[in-house]
């Protein structure tokens, strides 16, 4: 299966759990030719803009309001001496609430670095845009993701053979980052912004070109989906685990590497910032051998995967409910879906019993 195919096997899965909620559509639309050098938008104001929320002297995170909820996406600005660097702006169809969460820092037009924990499109996808017009900004990203920046075509031909007119709604116009404006990362070095300094920590596991960045001045992990996702208030981690990269061997490893940079704190950008560092991380270990050998199990049991999806889903919302307050709730049932993740853990399991069979049967 090629890179492109897989990645939108990933965003197929992953959609499931959103389309019931998003079948009113959007109210609104972004303008086709992208960010104007002015930063004029076609999209109306958010109904609710949210100021940045501070981390320490010069780093904050914002909330773009995924489908107009909180609680979903987060995205990390920093402030450096060119101007900002935001870490995962999120999807094209939040582009007006994040600019107009932006503005007491300058807007947009202040942004001279993005840098991308992973591309799937709930953090990478407002990348195209941002930088339309404006070369100045350079985007640095793990060099498996940087080819589907560079040419999105053949993804998003892909990914709207399944959404169909849901996906304009959920993710907006995905354009093309230039070339010119495209850095790679190599694991385990410093990326010098301006005065910023980001270790660069290649943490795959969820997903084959996902990169962890450890911000040197503020001791901030920016975890990307690496630590899985967690909202301020609740204490109930997700193992946020779609199709089609899992790799729990790698992604232990991923959790190891993570907890071994001693940080002071982890940004989620589903949602905020842990402060418990060492106690997630190992929560978050739990949880996903405890995801992954549920599924495992489940593999054995009479039903098509459809039945066992549902029956994993149901007993994991269940517990969702019975661990989280109703006020904190609805992001889980939004981004956290199990369902999606039954399918990527099985996947998992199926590709390494498909291994072990030609390993023992290899002369």
């Amino acid at each position: 299966m090629s890179q492109v195919s897989v990645s939108a096997f990933y965003w197929c899965a992953r959609i499931t759990a959103l389309l019931d909620f998003c079948s009113g559509g959007l109210t609104h639309s972004l303008r086709s030719d992208g960010i104007r050098a002015a930063h004029q938008f076609s999209m109306s104001p958010p109904q609710t803009i949210n100021s940045p929320v501070r981390l320490d002297d010069r780093t904050w995170y914002v909330d773009v309001l995924f489908r107009g909820q909180p609680k979903l996406i987060g995205c990390v600005v920093l402030e450096c001496s060119s101007g900002l660097i935001l870490v995962d702006p999120g999807p094209a169809s939040t582009l007006d609430a994040l600019n107009a969460a932006l503005l007491p820092l300058g807007g947009l037009s202040r942004v001279s670095h993005i840098v991308l924990t992973h591309i799937h499109l709930d953090h990478a996808g407002a990348t195209g845009m941002i930088v339309r017009h404006q070369p100045q900004i350079q985007v640095h990203v793990h060099p498996i993701g940087a080819p589907h920046l560079i040419q999105p075509e053949r993804l998003i031909r892909s990914a709207k053979r399944i959404y169909g007119d849901r996906f304009d709604a959920l993710w907006g116009p995905i354009m093309p980052v230039p070339e010119s404006q495209v850095r790679t990362v190599a694991h385990d070095s410093d990326l010098m912004l301006h005065g910023r300094r980001l270790l660069g920590l290649y943490t795959p596991g969820h997903a084959s070109h996902h990169v962890a960045w450890l911000d040197r001045s503020s001791g901030i992990l920016y975890a990307g989906d690496a630590a899985g996702m967690r909202v301020l208030e609740a204490s109930l981690i997700i193992p946020v685990a779609p199709p089609p990269d899992i790799d729990i061997e790698r992604w232990d490893e991923s959790l190891d590497l993570l907890a071994s940079q001693e940080a002071q704190a982890l940004f989620l950008t589903h949602f905020g910032p842990v402060r418990d560092v060492s106690a997630h991380l190992n929560a978050m270990h739990e949880r996903l051998h405890g995801w992954s050998e549920a599924v495992r199990a489940s593999l054995d049991q009479t039903g098509d995967d459809a039945f066992k999806s549902a029956q994993f889903h149901e007993a994991e919302m269940n517990l969702t409910r019975a661990s989280v307050a109703p006020e904190f709730l609805t992001p889980y049932t939004i981004m956290g879906q199990p369902s999606g993740s039954w399918y990527g853990l099985a996947r998992y399991w199926r590709k390494k019993e498909a291994q072990l069979s030609v390993q023992v049967h290899s002369p």
